[in-house]
């Protein structure tokens, strides 16, 4: 073999293992992507099984609106720094401002989000009156990651759908309702 024919193969090997090299690379990434993902969200799902977070979801959903008809509720909202009894919904709403945060930044992955916790648009929705009172006098950027993660999700819903059961993935078929069972 010729001395040009060498240089040219051993050019097209080295082009071959810089290609593989670089392959294993982008692998390595998406494994460290994959290992720092479940280092954020590790931290936050414990976070969100504390008592002081699931009393705060469980005002939000079942008193917070009712107790928003007060007027003297409303004034300890809107007061800063807050107070009163709707004061125990920064705790929830807080938590959602720090995962869109975590999720704007690209460090959390929104379907990991929509997978774990109460969804963000339902949170934002039941907190809606809430949210508006305190940005009447904290203005626009209170809540502003909790509001983007809303809108993520929205977008994600409209591509996507709502549901997050993987594409391709053939359903399995529920067991018949039996005589005398609730259908609900």
């Amino acid at each position: 073999m010729s001395p040009e024919w060498l240089a040219a193969v051993s050019s097209l090997a080295t082009l071959f293992v810089i290609g593989l090299t670089a392959y294993a690379a982008l692998r390595q990434i998406s494994h460290l992507r994959s290992g720092n993902q479940v280092a954020a969200l590790l931290p936050l799902t414990e976070k969100y099984q504390t008592p002081e977070i699931q009393d705060s979801l469980d005002y939000v959903i079942g008193r917070l609106n009712s107790d928003l008809r007060d007027p003297a509720v409303r004034a300890g909202v809107a007061a800063r720094p807050s107070s009163g009894a709707a004061r125990q919904a920064n705790k929830i709403f807080n938590f959602y401002e720090s995962v869109g945060a975590l999720v704007c930044a690209r460090a959390l992955d929104l379907q990991l989000v929509l997978r774990y916790f109460t969804l963000p648009s339902e949170m934002w929705e039941i907190g809606g009156d809430f949210i508006a009172l305190t940005r009447s006098t904290r203005g626009n950027e209170v809540f502003e990651n909790f509001e983007a993660l809303v809108a993520m999700q929205l977008a994600y819903e409209k591509r996507h759908g709502t549901s997050l059961y993987p594409r391709g993935l053939p359903r399995l078929k529920p067991r018949p309702v039996l005589e005398g069972e609730s259908a609900s």
